[in-house]
């Protein structure tokens, strides 16, 4: 009953082009690529709770992005994948902010939302979701370049792109 109550993501007809790639992936979880702090006031206003970023450190706007994360008052987690493939330990880590009800509504976000769609699809087939299904949420929420090393991550095969 009260997850019924949570807050949830807003659909993509809601979120402006300053989100870079916004997806719904979920009703307490979207997705997205990149935006500039300047944003994350309409994240704020859009109601969302938590921002995880997927870049690493070193990428540009990450800091900035934090801190101004930060100032509006979001949770912000860094979960920087820097590989092909977030590892094991990035999906748990994943899972156990983007599963907790306290965290929501959680937006996910990297440059293109190609390491967003990747880590869905992990976390999702973690989750017991059948693989090929977790791949296809993978796609929705930004996975193209990184499919091939997720499907075989999964023990797919590994279709021509």
């Amino acid at each position: 009953a009260a997850l019924a109550e949570t807050p949830q993501a807003p659909f993509g007809d809601k979120v402006s082009p300053a989100i870079h790639n916004y997806n719904r992936a979920a009703p307490h979880i979207a997705t997205s690529g990149s935006y500039g702090p300047t944003a994350l006031a309409e994240v704020k206003a859009l109601g969302f709770a938590t921002v995880i970023d997927l870049r690493g450190a070193e990428e540009e706007g990450v800091a900035a992005n934090a801190a101004a994360a930060r100032a509006l008052g979001l949770k912000h987690f860094s979960i920087p994948v820097t590989t092909r493939v977030p590892g094991d330990a990035q999906v748990r880590a994943f899972a156990a902010l983007v599963d907790d009800a306290a965290n929501y509504p959680i937006l996910v976000n990297c440059i293109s939302g190609n390491r967003v769609g990747a880590m869905w699809a992990l976390y999702r087939a973690q989750a017991r979701v059948p693989a090929e299904i977790a791949v296809e949420e993978g796609r929705t929420a930004g996975l193209t370049s990184r499919e091939a090393a997720v499907r075989k991550r999964l023990g797919l095969p590994v279709q021509a792109q």
